[in-house]
């Protein structure tokens, strides 16, 4: 993991500082740079998503994962 870590941030994708609650830890936080990168690829996920559903599901396909994508949504807010 700490090598994960650190090709992160020389990347300039994450930052790390201090834990202020324990001094062995580091708290790993996400940079502007990382936070661009992330919302990015969901973009690109998302875009990819909608295209294949369009491309490979009926219109009565399409509504039941719409239905089903709510139904999780609200369980992961719960």
């Amino acid at each position: 993991m700490a090598k994960t870590v650190l090709a992160l941030e020389a990347a300039g994708l994450v930052s790390r500082s201090p834990d202020p609650e324990d001094g062995r830890r580091q708290v790993v936080s996400l940079t502007d740079r990382g936070r661009e990168r992330r919302r990015g690829e969901r973009l690109a996920r998302q875009a990819w998503l909608a295209r294949a559903l369009r491309e490979h599901g009926t219109e009565e396909e399409v509504r039941a994962v719409i239905t089903a994508m709510a139904l999780l949504d609200r369980v992961a807010q719960a």
